[in-house]
């Protein structure tokens, strides 16, 4: 589990990595792309009030203002850098307001008609208070949906590095079973996503890039070496991502 210390570290971190970030971020992309598609399946009121949690570079926002009737979006995100980013992206739309905020304790009065964060909430230190805090701010029949990282992304990397003598490092995901009980009547969906890089040394870097790279604990040189050889070994370097899509209708969660 990630301690608030972490987060902190974890935002200076993606705060770096704000500029390259959109070059990296593939994977993230992708979620981004298929969170805009699932939001336009949940019937929000015409005119919906939203709030993001951890933004990044705007890939959510950018995409959901194009392509959806939105009242208000409100964009938040720890790195004062990202959220540059996101305003930079669309510096002109009237809908979009964009703050640096601790989405675990988002300072805000609430009302509103969907709440959605795209892999933030496995950096928290304790993603079932984020969640529950979310949904205090939703209005009746608002609706929350997260995508988050679970266990078993990046099997393959943490395979190669038990085969190299040594403990994986890297964030400890959450099990899917676990999430279920994160939150009254939450409906949880997994969903693998591969990506492919061409040496080991490339996924390591494509990591860094996007700041999602952070450790807290931190493999010795030679224990790298070997594991970056492990995982070229097996073949064509490619690391899963195990996404979890994270439902609730704020009438459910009162009801369950």
């Amino acid at each position: 589990m990630l301690s608030p210390l972490d987060k902190q570290a974890i935002a200076r971190q993606f705060g770096r990595a704000a500029a390259l970030y959109d070059g990296s971020a593939h994977i993230q992309a992708q979620v981004a792309a298929q969170m805009v598609a699932r939001l336009a399946t949940l019937g929000l009121p015409p005119a919906a009030r939203v709030l993001e949690i951890g933004c990044g570079t705007g890939l959510v926002t950018r995409g959901a203002l194009a392509s959806l009737d939105i009242g208000q979006w409100l964009a938040t995100d720890l790195s004062p850098s990202m959220v540059a980013a996101t305003r930079g992206h669309l510096p002109d739309d009237a809908r979009l307001l964009v703050l640096a905020m601790d989405g675990e304790r988002p300072a805000l009065a609430g009302g509103f008609d969907l709440v959605c964060s795209s892999l933030a909430l496995q950096w928290f230190p304790d993603p079932a208070a984020a969640l529950a805090a979310w949904r205090r701010l939703l209005r009746p029949g608002g609706r929350l949906l997260v995508a988050t990282l679970a266990d078993g992304t990046f099997a393959e990397w943490h395979d190669a590095q038990r085969q190299a003598g040594g403990t994986p490092v890297g964030p400890d995901y959450a099990a899917v079973e676990t999430m279920r009980g994160w939150l009254p009547g939450l409906s949880v969906e997994p969903m693998a996503l591969r990506e492919r890089h061409a040496s080991a040394r490339a996924f390591l870097d494509g990591l860094r890039r996007i700041g999602a790279d952070y450790s807290p604990r931190h493999a010795g040189a030679g224990t790298l070496r070997r594991a970056m050889r492990a995982l070229e070994a097996a073949g064509p370097v490619a690391v899963t991502y195990q996404v979890a899509w994270l439902h609730a209708a704020a009438d459910a969660i009162d009801n369950a």
